[in-house]
């Protein structure tokens, strides 16, 4: 039976991989991401996870989602606190934390008609310190704690999975300070790992979730560690 399957943040990377991964298991697949997504078997959306109309006009049409599924994620080159701006920290939380609220919000009465599933991709950041900034440590503690409250007061109705990766081979490294060399690249997580990671919490049967799950590279495994 072909389920439903929302993959919001889906133009690259994670969001791009997990989209593939659910289409290739048979299931209809909506992806939505700023930028325009154009993917054999896969209809593509235009939408900016951080405008709750936008996200709330999204979901409308939907009369019930299996799985929804956030991979929306930023950060900044100007990540260190002395350098933050409070326009900077709004926009960090705003993608990163509001957005998969907003998200959450406009889908739960489609996902509860189908006793779906939730999968948010947070990161080990949001977990341990490391060099990624306070900001988006702090974004992606927030939506760690956003699935476990969820998934709290769910009542079985919606399963709650958040997932936290370590550190993946995708765009957003070019955000960092110092981007990353390619051998460093290629001792990394690649975006298909956790997209995998997203299909095994939603095939899983309804009597069983994940409530938190850590998905780290195998050549650097100490948690916190990205070079």
């Amino acid at each position: 039976m072909k389920r439903c399957v929302v993959v919001i943040g889906a133009s690259s990377g994670i969001g791009l991989a997990a989209a593939r991964a659910f289409r290739d298991a048979g299931d209809t697949v909506h992806a939505a991401a700023r930028r325009e997504i154009s993917e054999p078997g896969i209809a593509g959306h235009t939408l900016d996870i951080t405008d709750h109309h936008a996200v709330a006009k999204f979901a409308a049409p939907f009369d019930c989602v299996d799985a929804l599924i956030v991979t929306a994620g930023t950060n900044i080159k100007e990540r260190r606190l002395h350098e933050l701006t409070p326009d900077a920290w709004d926009r960090m939380l705003a993608t990163n934390l509001s957005g998969p609220f907003y998200a959450i919000h406009s889908f739960l009465p489609r996902l509860k008609a189908a006793r779906g599933t939730v999968v948010i991709v947070s990161s080990v950041s949001g977990a341990y310190t490391d060099r990624s900034g306070p900001a988006y440590q702090a974004a992606k503690a927030g939506a760690i704690k956003l699935s476990h409250g969820a998934g709290f007061e769910s009542g079985g109705d919606v399963r709650f999975t958040v997932i936290l990766p370590g550190v993946v081979d995708t765009e957003i490294l070019e955000n960092r300070p110092e981007p990353p060399t390619r051998e460093q690249r290629d001792q990394m997580l690649h975006a298909e790992d956790v997209a995998a990671a997203c299909v095994f919490a939603v095939d899983l049967p309804p009597r069983a979730f994940i409530p938190e799950l850590t998905i780290l590279p195998t050549a650097l495994q100490a948690i916190g560690k990205t070079t």
